[in-house]
């Protein structure tokens, strides 16, 4: 008898986020961006809500690191949401959504490989 590992089984349930007509799962980060939005989000928190709130120099870093996230993840299913795309197409309310979304994800798959060690 066969064995089959289904790895289907510890892929999170699908979370969408439509944007501009363009549907992306953002339950998961795709492999191949793992270690760049890991060093996006970082550099996100390194920041820190304190800055955010006295600061407009770090409030530009802030949301220019956040373009930087979004474009990155959404540009592995459609090339063209490039930075440029999300500064002319969308609010930034939508990009908070967004990164939190992908902050989310990053989370969760971050505590998938650590079960899977203790296992």
């Amino acid at each position: 008898m066969d064995e089959i590992i289904d790895l289907d089984i510890i892929r999170p349930n699908k979370k969408r986020v439509k944007l501009a007509g363009k549907i992306v799962d953002v339950s998961y980060v795709p492999c191949g961006v793992t270690f760049e939005v890991d060093d996006l989000i970082r550099k996100l928190g390194a920041i820190g809500p304190a800055k955010l709130e006295n600061d407009p120099a770090a409030q530009k870093e802030a949301f220019s690191i956040s373009i930087k996230l979004c474009s990155l993840f959404f540009s592995v299913h459609y090339p063209d949401m490039t930075e440029k795309w999300f500064l002319d197409n969308v609010a930034i309310d939508q990009i908070n959504v967004i990164v939190d979304a992908i902050k989310d994800a990053l989370i969760d798959s971050y505590k998938g490989v650590e079960r899977y060690g203790k296992n």
